[in-house]
């Protein structure tokens, strides 16, 4: 019996150590974009405990290609695949490029990454690209750094899309991504080509780490 009591006690001690661990993981929620109608112009404090946005009504270009929808999740550990997932189309059929621009807080701004794209994704595409964060500059990132990506497409004249806005987190203990949402849900979806933006450790770095 003394035995039997020894093994209920340890087994009951790792059960509660899993349970545990389970409440420490962070789930990944989701950055979901859609055709804007408004564009914030900023927050302002109204009083303690409360603000306000105000926003102004977009005039769209005719000519420019749309984002019809996007999709991203919110958090990360360090070294994680970031999928984004885009649904854009243009008029004229001739988008050309994927910009992706991408500030870091504590560190600053990145210079824009650009993915050139196939013909027949011209007029319409629905899939993503694909950004590893490890990067070499970096052998470890600090727990709640995050990076502000935004995401656009670029036809052949020029013109830019609406932007895809999100921030994602850099954090140990996250669970493994879930399946995208609707409309990109469906298996086999083309990637589209990688995000080279190499991160940096802001605190690692001379002269305060931060670089204007």
């Amino acid at each position: 019996m003394k035995k039997l009591r020894i093994v209920l006690l340890i087994g009951g001690a790792f059960f509660l150590f899993l349970i545990s661990l389970g409440r420490c993981a962070h789930v990944p929620k989701a950055f979901q974009g859609v055709t804007p109608k408004y564009i914030g112009l900023g927050e302002y404090e109204a009083s303690e405990g409360w603000s306000f946005s105000v926003y102004k009504k977009v005039t769209p270009n005719p000519n420019a290609p749309v984002i019809k929808a996007a999709y991203a999740i919110d958090q990360g550990i360090y070294g994680a695949i970031l999928k984004i997932y885009l649904e854009a189309e243009d008029p004229n059929g001739d988008m050309a490029r994927i910009a992706t621009m991408v500030d870091q807080v504590a560190y600053g701004h990145y210079p824009t990454d650009f993915i050139m794209l196939k013909p027949e994704y011209g007029k319409y595409f629905k899939g993503y690209i694909q950004w590893n964060t490890w990067s070499s500059h970096a052998s470890s990132m600090p727990d709640g750094n995050y990076v502000t990506a935004r995401v656009s497409v670029v036809d052949k004249a020029g013109n830019s899309s609406n932007e895809f806005v999100f921030r994602f987190t850099l954090q140990t203990g996250v669970l493994p991504a879930p399946k995208p949402p609707e409309p990109f849900d469906q298996e086999g979806l083309p990637k589209f080509g990688n995000v080279f933006i190499d991160l940096y450790n802001p605190y690692h770095m001379g002269g305060g780490g931060t670089r204007n």
